[in-house]
């Protein structure tokens, strides 16, 4: 609740600007310049970034959004993207807004300078104009009391909301008439006003208001982080302390501060200062000041706003500018100390060229010559540094090596071989021997008595390190590490497992030697190099500079950015030879500019005596502690701004029914974190659709394409600035409604429809087959009528021409001769042949077909073939009996014949069942008896061998397009005839 009511009086300054400052002339104001630049990460966002401009008033809602007023409308930021703001329900009344104020339950008032007020909330606008009692006139303040009454500063005196309508106070209030401007609640619940009159108080509870005794209030309203009230007295150019013990005086904290159109009284005390040419930072160390030389969005300043997490956002003419604490201070060291070596001292400072430099906690520096600079050239800069245990400091540049102990200063003679020669890097070893590698000339010692003796083997040295626990250490170009400990020295290269290309940087710490280098990072062990790499394939490349604190923790300065890899991370990875390890990355969202040196200076990164780490970039020295953790995002959830077809996103409302075809999905989200949202993360997921989290790293919108119709759940969270992932999860629940193509019923329809035209298609395809086979068995027919009257007309007829002859010669024969004899018996035989030739044409032209019904010829046919104590055949018949093909008769009594003797004949059946079924689908035939069975040889081969009769059966059943089973086992046999209905029947 404290934070808030500071953002109530901070939203309260913003919307003065014209106010207190557009009365006085220009000349009436301060001609102070302030030389130094606000110290804390800048950025602007302008009109080609989508901000507004000549903003009016600013505030920040309870969950997070950052509102902005104006003459151009009502405005909304996430810390990514300005974005216009319409109410769900109805337009604002005007767009020419004056002041925008969050109150504690959410909401947003909204004044007018037009006249009339709106409260916003959850996206629904209640607007009041003058019909519901304010006056058609400028709104300037709109505020709560203690009593949680609305309170309203208009041009016309102040009103107040009592249900829903606006009332102007009676005498009673003790409220002066005139124009109000400012409107501010303190922690305490006090409501202040101040206007033309003068500055009122109303405490909580209360119902009438005390006059301060300031003598005129045309300025704004401030809280102190004390707990002290002042007001700015515009007319006179004054701050006056309302409350505390000298209440009712000038307050004179900051000294002048001429004729700003905002004031800002930020959370630490400091004061914002808004001017028509930029904006001012007023502490007790001084006054700083960015312009758009400096990268403020545009000259005027409007509007001042302390958000919660501390930022400061400031309007001018052309944008928007936010000033944020950032981890890594740029010191602001003389020029020519950039490029030169680096080094500690004991006092918290570092030497940097040729420079003692010292700077506090603000940033603010003090730099002082190592000796008097005279003349130019590359030998003024000292590009390498040592010190010895006698506390001397020992510096080196192009042929030159310069000894500083305290006030004396000078140089000191090398041998003319190497005159001239840059020096890459020095180190005081242990006996207080100089160490000078220098470029392609190898490794020189410098002995504590002035001599000189060449060093180590051939090679060029980029970089030295040395410890009491580890010993000396060698970097050699292109890509090796000596240790230079006793004889002879121990060489490590890639057979090692060193594989840095050029390395740049050795660092000792306890048992851990450190190597870096163009290609990333390598501690050794066990006598091997082993390479760190970190999560998402970080390499760590370009490193000039490691530094390992006492807890462990390890900071690399990189090409791309500042590193920290925590002590944790480092011993899983001694444990875990494959080891990823978690890492945290400075960069310029942290005040960090440029890149790491190459090279040179070689160390890039030193540890002070206070702990503080020093880290020279291309751009300049830069001071960090690094004991400052990231400042943590607010803990809001993921919200979800709108969700629909692309390019036509709506606020979600529940319930969410998008309608038919919505195929296509497009979701924005946000999360409100304003200081640094580059470092947030998104990862979302469908959950009908994703099995698993979608990364979306940075973007805030995910898109889904051919969506079908049903129940979906979207669900989306973010991290925090550090990278870790929220618990709190933002989910929606939505639905797609069918296309009516898509409905259960048209599915059911179409099945239906599908199963309708294949039934049509199969009645159609089985009468073709009807008619096919209908056809085929005319054909037949005809064929054996044509084979009967051949048979008739040939056969018979001959043979009963040959009889009558035969006949006729046999009466001319004696009755008893023997040959007559046996002539009339063959006669006799040729007349059976010549009945059973008549019966077989009869049978031929289906004379006889039809004339018994299939039953009785299936009773027929177990009457002739009945012996011994076989029984006679059980038939049943089911559905009523219909007119059977001849073919089909035929054939099918032949079967059901043929299963008959051998029933009787092999099987040696006792009981037999036959069953005749008319079906609409199939006519059936079913013979099942209780004999010895079909062996299973038989069965396999379909009949006995030189035996036709079951051979013959599956014959007639294929050649009639029937399908014959038969079950056989030692307990009997069940034969089963299908023919399609189609084919059966003749009706």
């Amino acid at each position: 609740m404290k934070s808030l009511l500071l953002g109530y009086c901070r939203a309260a300054v913003a919307c003065c600007v014209v106010f207190c400052c557009g009365a006085l002339p220009a000349e009436g104001r301060s001609q102070s310049v302030a030389t130094a630049a606000i110290n804390l990460h800048h950025t602007s966002w302008s009109a080609r970034d989508g901000a507004p401009e000549s903003i009016l008033s600013i505030t920040q809602t309870s969950d997070g959004w950052l509102w902005l007023g104006g003459p151009g409308g009502l405005y909304r930021f996430d810390g990514m993207q300005f974005e216009q703001f319409a109410p769900f329900n109805a337009a604002l009344p005007t767009q020419n807004v004056s002041l925008v104020n969050a109150v504690a339950d959410g909401g947003l008032w909204i004044g007018y300078r037009t006249g009339g007020a709106s409260f916003l909330q959850h996206g629904l606008i209640r607007s009041y104009s003058e019909q519901d009692g304010l006056p058609n006139r400028a709104v300037w303040g709109l505020e709560q009391d203690g009593s949680g009454r609305m309170w309203a500063a208009t041009a016309l005196g102040m009103f107040y909301l009592d249900r829903d309508r606006w009332q102007k106070p009676a005498s009673s209030w003790g409220l002066a008439g005139g124009r109000y401007k400012t409107l501010m609640r303190d922690r305490h619940g006090v409501l202040w006003a101040q206007g033309d009159a003068g500055v009122y108080s109303l405490k909580p509870g209360e119902t009438q208001f005390a006059r301060s005794a300031v003598d005129r209030g045309t300025g704004v309203l401030f809280e102190l982080p004390n707990g002290n009230v002042i007001s700015w007295d515009a007319q006179h150019a004054r701050l006056n302390l309302l409350t505390g013990p000298r209440q009712n005086t000038a307050y004179r904290q900051w000294g002048a501060i001429g004729d700003p159109g905002s004031l800002l009284i930020d959370r630490h005390g400091d004061l914002w200062v808004g001017l028509l040419e930029g904006l001012e930072l007023h502490t007790a160390r001084g006054i700083a000041r960015a312009t758009p030389r400096r990268g403020l969005s545009g000259r005027a300043v409007g509007a001042i706003f302390e958000d919660q997490e501390g930022n400061i956002w400031a309007s001018t003419s052309s944008g928007i500018d936010r000033f944020r604490h950032k981890r890594l201070t740029k010191l602001e060291v003389p020029e020519a100390a950039i490029g030169g070596g680096i080094i500690a001292d004991d006092s918290a400072g570092a030497w940097i060229g040729n420079y003692h430099v010292v700077a506090n906690e603000t940033g603010q520096v003090t730099a002082t010559p190592l000796w008097k600079l005279g003349g130019s050239g590359w030998d003024r800069n000292l590009t390498s540094f040592a010190r010895t245990s006698d506390g001397a400091l020992w510096g080196a540049s192009f042929g030159i090596l310069r000894r500083f102990q305290g006030a004396d200063s000078r140089p000191i003679a090398v041998p003319a071989a190497i005159s001239g020669v840059k020096v890459q890097a020095l180190l005081a070893d242990k006996d207080d021997s100089l160490l000078v590698a220098l470029l392609q000339y190898g490794l020189y010692r410098r002995r504590p008595q002035g001599t000189w003796e060449k060093t180590g083997g051939e090679g060029e040295v980029n970089v030295m390190a040395r410890s009491d626990t580890t010993g000396l250490w060698l970097g050699y170009y292109p890509g090796l590490v000596v240790h230079a400990q006793g004889a002879p020295w121990r060489s490590y290269g890639l057979a090692e497992g060193l594989a840095l290309g050029t390395v740049m940087a050795l660092h000792l710490h306890g048992e851990h030697v450190w190597a870096g280098g163009e290609k990333g990072l390598a501690l050794f062990g066990a006598d091997h190099f082993r390479q760190i790499s970190g999560v998402n394939g970080e390499t760590f490349h370009g490193i000039s500079g490691i530094v390992e604190l006492e807890n462990g923790d390890l900071w690399l300065n990189a090409f791309a950015g500042l590193f920290r890899i925590p002590g944790t991370e480092i011993a899983q990875f001694e444990r875990q030879r494959d080891y990823h390890v978690q890492y945290e990355r400075l960069d310029q969202l942290d005040g960090l500019e440029g890149s790491a040196p190459y090279v040179t200076p070689a160390p890039s990164l030193v540890l002070a005596s206070d702990s503080r780490l020093w880290i020279a970039r291309s751009t300049g020295i830069f001071l960090l502690n690094p004991g400052e953790p990231l400042p943590p995002a607010p803990k809001r959830p993921v919200i979800i701004k709108t969700l629909g077809p692309p390019g036509d996103g709506r606020p979600p409302q529940l319930p969410i029914r998008f309608a038919p075809g919505s195929s296509v999905l497009q979701f924005d989200y946000t999360s409100l974190a304003l200081s640094i949202p580059e470092r947030l993360h998104f990862r979302y997921r469908l959950q009908e659709v994703d099995a698993t989290w979608q990364d979306a790293g940075g973007r805030r919108n995910a898109y889904y394409s051919n969506l079908a119709p049903g129940n979906y759940h979207f669900s989306v969270t973010a991290t925090d600035y550090n990278g870790k992932w929220s618990d709190a999860v933002t989910t929606v629940d939505f639905s797609i409604a069918p296309k009516a193509t898509q409905t259960w019923w048209f599915k059911a329809l179409c099945v239906l429809s599908l199963l309708t035209v294949a039934h049509i298609a199969y009645r159609w395809h089985i009468r073709r087959l009807g008619r096919q086979m209908a056809g085929r068995l005319q054909e037949r027919v005809n064929e054996r009528e044509r084979i009967a009257r051949e048979l008739h007309d040939t056969l018979l007829q001959s043979v009963q021409g040959l009889v009558l002859h035969v006949h006729a010669a046999l009466l001319k024969l004696p009755a008893r001769d023997t040959a007559r004899l046996q002539i009339e018996t063959a006669l006799q035989q040729a007349d059976e042949v010549i009945d059973e030739g008549r019966e077989r044409i009869r049978e031929l032209r289906g004379e006889d077909a039809g004339k018994l019904s299939l039953a009785d010829a299936v009773l027929a046919a177990a009457a002739r073939l009945q012996h011994g104590d076989a029984g006679p055949v059980r038939l049943t018949i089911s559905e009523s009996a219909r007119q059977l093909n001849a073919t089909i008769y035929e054939d099918a009594l032949a079967i059901i014949t043929e299963a008959l003797a051998n029933a009787y004949t092999h099987a040696r059946a006792t009981r037999i069942e036959a069953e005749l079924h008319y079906g609409k689908r199939e006519f059936r035939c079913i013979l099942r008896d209780d004999g010895t069975g079909i062996p299973a040889a038989v069965l396999n081969d379909g009949g006995r061998q030189n035996h036709w009769g079951m051979c013959g059966m599956y014959e007639r059943a294929a050649r009639i397009k029937a399908k014959l089973v038969v079950h056989s086992c030692e307990g009997g046999t069940v034969w089963q005839l299908d023919v399609p209905a189609a084919l059966a029947y003749t009706r």
